[in-house]
């Protein structure tokens, strides 16, 4: 399944529209205003909510953490090495995902074990962060998409982004 991830501009919180193939509004993320804890939650079309997205403190590299809605528990910390590409380690009940990008920060692979999960492209020219995001475990789709938006927030830390590490 294709969905299209797009920041909303004019919002005082980092807020994100997720539409399905046919332009529907699928999701939406939405973070608090006046939120100490840094967190969005997404929510599907119909309102129901479906994770929260956390920032990790007391980390030395930037990590958050999605809690769903039955209790279960991913982190997503960015890696260290090697310079040159965007790595990040995500960890889940049913076992350890890695996150791998381009030097540019534009194309990214969601695997588990070497199957690709999902495959997101950065759109280059546009007024605000838009993503095409390829879902290829269903069962996963709101995790999987809300791992972009914590992917975003932490490549744009210097950005007043409130999941940085600012």
């Amino acid at each position: 399944m294709k969905y299209r991830l797009k920041q909303k501009i004019f919002s005082l919180t980092d807020s994100f529209n997720i539409e399905d193939e046919q332009g529907r509004i699928a999701y939406t993320a939405k973070g608090k205003l006046f939120s100490l804890s840094s967190s969005q939650t997404l929510f599907d079309h119909n309102g129901s909510e479906l994770l929260k997205i956390k920032r990790k403190y007391l980390t030395l590299l930037p990590a958050c953490r999605l809690l769903n809605r039955d209790g279960s528990e991913w982190l997503i910390r960015k890696k260290f090495w090697p310079f040159w590409t965007s790595r990040f380690s995500i960890s889940t009940p049913e076992g350890q995902l890695e996150m791998t990008g381009n030097f540019w920060q534009h194309e990214y692979e969601i695997r588990q074990q070497g199957k690709l999960l999902a495959g997101i492209s950065k759109k280059w020219f546009s007024w605000s962060d838009s993503y095409g995001v390829d879902i290829y475990a269903p069962q996963w789709t709101a995790q999987l998409l809300a791992a972009v938006i914590v992917i975003d927030r932490m490549q744009h830390s210097d950005k007043n982004s409130s999941l940085g590490d600012n």
